[in-house]
């Protein structure tokens, strides 16, 4: 009996010894650092580097399978030669600054056939940004040497009744003077547009100033087009602007939101596929009523005359729901059509929502 046991382990040791054996055939990658901090690097100096070096200290040789990064500014450059048991190999890592100001941590993936698994590279930095010019502000050019930072305006919700003002920069990449105005005639009375300086020196900048004076029955989405004037002569683009109009909430409390309407929608999206021209399309989409108080419908503002909409109520009582019916008109469109409408509510929240459709129109 004690035979079979001294057997019996003999046999398990040379066992756990070929097992033991056999795990140590294996490649293992070992980096001499795995982390490195650029400290303050300039924008304007353009791509930095650093060499990662690291070694097989397996006994098999080592393959780089892939590498992953972390941002697309950042990438690798490799022998994919196997690295033999021993021998030392190196990985240069290359961060690209464009764009990137202030201070940035980056992670590089290095995916082997060690069985460790993935091991984890990391560059930091901080990137000192590139002195801003006129073109980078004011991506928009206009004539003569004017430049605007931007051509469509998207102001978002505007309380009506109440005076407020919205800007958008300009600024003179010429070298000589260049006179700026706003054609009003073609303005709504309670808009107001005027540049603070008409006339602006090379390398001048400043800003084309919007006050609204909207009146208290001013609801839902708005398109303005404002001609500008450029040393006297009319551009063909003017500056567009949309805004829409809600009331005043000004900032309620917790508790007051807690009991306020909420307006829930079923969706804000139809595709009704490919249709024939002229055909009337229709579409219903809910508006339910999340909040404690009635939540009052106070506008329906469609894009075009193309759509129109109807609700079946305008007052939605707490967890009741209204049906809002879109219809919209294909006749004489070829092609894709899209429009939408705007929904104005007493939904302190989200006071406004958009709702489109869309249509291939086909023969």
């Amino acid at each position: 009996m004690i035979k079979r046991v001294i057997v019996l382990l003999a046999w398990v040791s040379a066992l756990l010894g070929a097992v033991s054996a056999e795990e140590l055939k294996t490649a293992r990658m070992i980096f001499d650092s795995y982390t490195y901090d650029f400290g303050e690097i300039r924008e304007t100096d353009g791509d930095v580097s650093h060499t990662f070096r690291f070694r097989n200290e397996g006994t098999l040789p080592l393959v780089i399978r892939s590498v992953g990064v972390s941002c697309g500014c950042t990438y690798p450059q490799f022998s994919k030669e196997p690295v033999l048991p021993g021998k030392s190999s190196e990985m240069k890592v290359i961060f690209d600054p464009t764009n990137r100001p202030g201070k940035f941590e980056k992670v590089i993936s290095v995916a082997t056939n060690d069985p460790r698994g993935n091991i984890r590279l990391t560059i930091t930095g901080t990137v000192i940004p590139r002195p801003r010019t006129i073109q980078d502000d004011y991506p928009f050019r206009i004539a003569d040497g004017l430049r605007i930072a931007d051509r469509q305006l998207i102001l978002g919700n505007l309380v009506h009744g109440k005076t407020q003002v919205r800007t958008v920069g300009i600024a003179n990449e010429g070298k000589a003077p260049v006179k700026v105005n706003i054609d009003a005639a073609a303005l709504p009375p309670y808009l107001t547009v005027k540049p603070r300086k008409t006339i602006l020196p090379a390398g001048g900048r400043s800003e084309i100033v919007m006050t609204f004076n909207a009146p208290a029955d001013l609801w839902g989405k708005q398109h303005y087009r404002i001609p500008l004037l450029v040393n006297g002569v009319e551009q063909p683009d003017p500056l567009e602007v949309t805004a829409t109009f809600t009331e005043e909430f000004g900032a309620p409390s917790r508790t007051a939101l807690k009991t306020a309407p909420r307006a829930d929608y079923s969706s804000f999206f139809y595709h009704f596929s490919d249709q024939p021209r002229g055909k009337k399309l229709t579409r219903q989409f809910q508006i339910s009523n999340g909040g404690e108080n009635d939540l009052i419908i106070r506008h329906i503002g469609p894009t075009s005359g193309r759509i129109g909409a109807k609700t079946d109520k305008t007052v939605i009582k707490a967890g009741d729901t209204a049906t809002l019916t879109v219809t919209l008109n294909t006749e004489g469109v070829t092609g894709r059509l899209s429009e939408g409408i705007t929904v104005v509510t007493n939904d302190p929240v989200r006071p406004a929502r958009d709702i489109r459709v869309l249509v291939n129109i086909v023969k």
